[in-house]
């Protein structure tokens, strides 16, 4: 009677154990299949992008190991900037240090679009950095993620002596400016309004970057 109640114990914790883990897309298996296969680019390039649609945790190995392919890396970021699971940001953060060019630019931009904030000193460094090449792209991260801490890279850069740098910086500032202002940090977003408008020459981007003071205040009013 013990031995029955002890199995009996047993099916049931395995039974229990089995719903904790979901089913995996039959979908997503199949791409995953397609990627371990001698399939052709195009195959491949589709099975990335059902992936990003239908994969989870389990696919951001496979997608990760074409971050460096010269025509599959931008299907495989696409693919993982549409896994919710944390661990497709790791895979990309950490391919930060092995990348060079436009793979590393796609990466930087794919962590923007992620609005990974674990990124945020990685990417604050590069914006910093014109000799990694993708200074740019760094800080057009920077102004997806929107928080408190991109801004002030942002405002540093802002009052840099390179025009071009200072052109870029207004360019993410203008959108970091809007997710502050949504998340309720208006002070924020007219500190950094107000750098872009005293950086520039006069011209586009401080009268945008006017406009939007303009706006904060009526909002306030």
């Amino acid at each position: 009677m013990i031995a029955s109640r002890s199995l009996l114990s047993l099916f049931v914790g395995l039974a229990l154990a089995g719903c904790t883990t979901p089913p995996r897309n039959p979908t997503a298996t199949a791409a995953l299949a397609v990627l371990a296969s001698e399939a052709g680019v195009h195959e491949k390039a589709r099975a990335c992008q059902q992936l990003g649609d239908f994969g989870g945790p389990e696919s951001v190995p496979a997608l990760a190991s074409l971050l460096s392919h010269e025509v599959l890396a931008d299907y495989a970021r696409s693919g993982l900037e549409g896994i919710a699971d944390p661990s497709a940001g790791q895979a990309l953060r950490q391919a930060l240090g092995t990348l060079q060019g436009r793979n590393l630019a796609g990466v930087v931009n794919s962590l923007g679009v992620r609005r990974e904030r674990a990124a945020l000193p990685e990417l604050q460094a590069l914006a910093l950095d014109p000799k990694r090449g993708v200074a740019a792209e760094a800080m057009a991260s920077l102004g997806m993620m929107g928080s408190v801490e991109a801004a002030k890279t942002l405002q540093q850069i802002l009052m840099s002596d390179s025009m071009e740098q200072r052109e870029s910086a207004a360019h993410a500032a203008l959108v970091a400016a809007e997710h502050l202002a949504k998340g309720k940090n208006a002070a924020a977003a007219r500190d950094l309004l107000n750098e872009v408008v005293h950086a520039l020459p006069a011209g586009h981007l401080p009268v945008v970057a006017q406009r939007q003071l303009d706006a904060l205040k009526v909002a306030k009013n």
